[in-house]
């Protein structure tokens, strides 16, 4: 029995199908079998199994030490059954390849679900909060309970969410809190609402220059008004209280659980943020980075971490040095890419823009860096044997995101392209969504931005304007051009529901099932290519894509779901739950 398995595009170009060809000379050639008949460990039968390549659905899938041992009909893959092959009867359940998220915040999901078993102990979750009194509010019931001089934390609160667009000042928190420093990062991780005493802890006043990467907003007579975009968070962010030790660990393994939980076997962390949730270059990464390797040499994680360490920063410069030292830190956990900002995020006004935000003429965004330093800090990493990523959010920071790769690419012989990413890549240009896919560079999306309010707009269409809009998230223009695209969730919070990406992606509409139909609903993709974004993987280095597909000789990671998500009702994909998760055959997670 000969296996090949060959390349092959799906009808979306740019979203890789991959098949496992048998050529086997008998009648029904394509049934997949072992290439030797050593009994299997595991056989799933009973069910469907979706492995995502040419032949679907199959009725069965036998793994061995770690890998596919058979895929196809039910009497063929029973073959392997032996005396001490344990069968699992899927009892009409689906399996699908292990899911991959590109682009999470592991430590920062842990966080909030610590933060939750602990009530809150740790900051406030102010997502639910729709409006500013509301969280002053909490904030001064917080408080009461605390000594004068201590820190209250916050994370998730948004202007939106309270009908407006205008950012809010620093008065309500101050006169809710008066005599504790108030610091709450917004939902996006980008902008910080302080009070007065926590602008006086950081020695922040109306003499303060904006640091460059970050602006200090004012109000008409030049004061701070209490917000803070990008790097000019850090000014505060270096005089929070920082998480202990063994809640780092405990955060670890509740995000990876958490995640397992949720069928995923391999994540891109795309940087540590600095608790409550706020970027910050300056965090101390390496203190970090120590707990998730001694966290994992423990016991091992449940899935594959893939870091990405922010740059510049102190713990950069030491991967850069010493590349080898940082490759491969634990048996799941290897530092793989260099994490780059060309801008912040659109829900603040920090992503940089060709053209001012339609709902505030002002602004263009911030510049996290000037172009030639982006340059030299893709060619840095690249030179060091590591690759590099890049949030750019704005048409702007794309376009000199793609400047600098196109030099590295010009100026470096043999360069892979696959070495670099943008993150996010979520408002570009009609001409830069073409070079990117001409590059073939790896564009990380994260479908769950698109989120509808009940008149189904998004908060794009307001930053961007409605005759823009359509240029964002535009998955399907991409992937018809060729564009490598991975799909991430970007969560830093507790996570949502397993198929929350993927519903987005399929419907472009809000879990409430706003706008009908889908906004701009011409970008929705079809459910197979959705799967896939969540199936497939970029390996460092610029290697071959991993396929999304189950193949024969590939490795068992797998996920068994509730129901079929390629054919299940729209209505109840959010329902589909996740029963295990297996990681190169061994079970990560079992719905008890």
């Amino acid at each position: 029995m000969i296996i090949i398995v060959r390349q092959q595009w799906s009808p979306v170009p740019g979203i890789l199908a991959w098949v496992a060809v048998s050529l086997a000379g008998c009648i029904g050639g394509g049934r997949e079998t072992a290439r030797e008949a050593q009994p299997a460990d595991v056989i799933f039968t009973g069910g469907t199994v979706r492995a995502l390549g040419d032949g679907d659905p199959r009725q069965a899938l036998a793994i061995r030490e770690g890998t596919v041992a058979a895929l196809g009909d039910a009497s063929d893959v029973d073959r392997l059954r032996g005396p001490d092959t344990e069968v699992i009867d899927l009892e009409g359940k689906t399996l699908l390849p292990g899911f991959v998220d590109h682009h999470i915040h592991l430590l920062n999901v842990g966080l909030s679900l610590l933060n939750a078993e602990l009530d809150e102990e740790i900051f406030l979750d102010l997502s639910s909060a729709r409006s500013p009194d509301e969280i002053a509010g909490r904030v001064r019931k917080r408080a009461a309970t605390l000594p004068p001089g201590a820190w209250i934390l916050g994370q998730g609160w948004s202007q939106g969410a309270w009908g407006r667009s205008r950012l809010p000042t620093h008065e309500v928190l101050t006169e809710a809190a008066p005599r504790h420093p108030v610091f709450l990062a917004r939902v996006d991780g980008h902008a910080g609402w302080a009070n007065r005493a926590a602008l006086q802890a950081a020695g922040i006043s109306a003499a303060t220059s904006d640091p460059p990467g970050g602006a200090i907003l004012r109000s008409a007579g030049g004061e701070p008004s209490g917000v803070l975009l990008e790097r000019a968070n850090e000014l505060v962010a270096a005089h929070l209280p920082r998480p202990a030790d063994q809640q780092i660990i405990r955060a670890f393994r509740l995000g990876a659980s958490a995640m397992a939980a949720r069928g995923v076997v391999e994540l891109f962390d795309a940087g540590f943020l600095a608790c409550p949730g706020i970027v910050d270059v300056n965090a101390d990464f390496e203190r970090i980075l120590e707990l998730i390797r001694r966290t994992d040499k423990e016991q091992a994680l449940p899935v594959r971490v893939n870091l990405m360490i922010p740059a510049p920063s102190v713990l950069a410069d030491k991967v850069l040095a010493d590349p080898d030292r940082y490759r491969n830190i634990s048996p799941r956990v290897r530092v793989t890419h260099i994490k780059l900002f060309a801008d912040g995020a659109l829900g603040s006004r920090g992503a940089r823009l060709t053209h001012p935000y339609s709902d505030d003429p002002t602004t263009r965004g911030v510049e996290w860096m000037p172009a030639a330093e982006l340059r030299a800090q893709v060619g840095r990493a690249i030179a060091a044997g590591l690759d590099v990523a890049v949030h750019a959010i704005g048409d702007e920071a794309i376009r000199i995101t793609l400047d600098a790769f196109e030099a590295a690419l010009a100026e470096i012989p043999g360069l892979s392209p696959g070495r670099m990413r943008i993150e996010h890549f979520s408002y570009a240009s009609s001409d830069d969504m073409q070079r990117a896919a001409r590059m073939g560079v790896v564009l990380s999306v994260q479908p769950n931005f698109v989120y509808p309010d009940e008149q189904g707009l998004t908060m794009e269409d307001s930053r961007v304007g409605a005759a823009n809009s359509s240029r964002a998230y535009a998955w399907v223009t991409l992937s018809k051009l060729g564009a490598r695209l991975a799909g991430g969730s970007d969560f830093f919070t507790a996570p949502a529901e397993p198929l929350l990406n993927f519903y987005c992606a399929v419907t472009r509409m809000s879990p409430a099932g706003r706008p009908p139909g889908g906004w701009h609903a011409g970008e929705r993709l079809s459910r197979e290519d959705a799967a896939r974004l969540f199936a497939g993987g970029f390996p460092a280095g610029g290697r071959r894509p991993r396929t999304p597909a189950l193949r024969i000789g590939g490795p068992a990671d797998v996920v068994v779901l509730s129901a079929d998500p390629l054919v299940a009702d729209l209505s109840s994909l959010l329902s589909i739950r996740v029963h295990t998760t297996l990681l190169e055959g061994q079970a990560t997670y079992r719905m008890k």
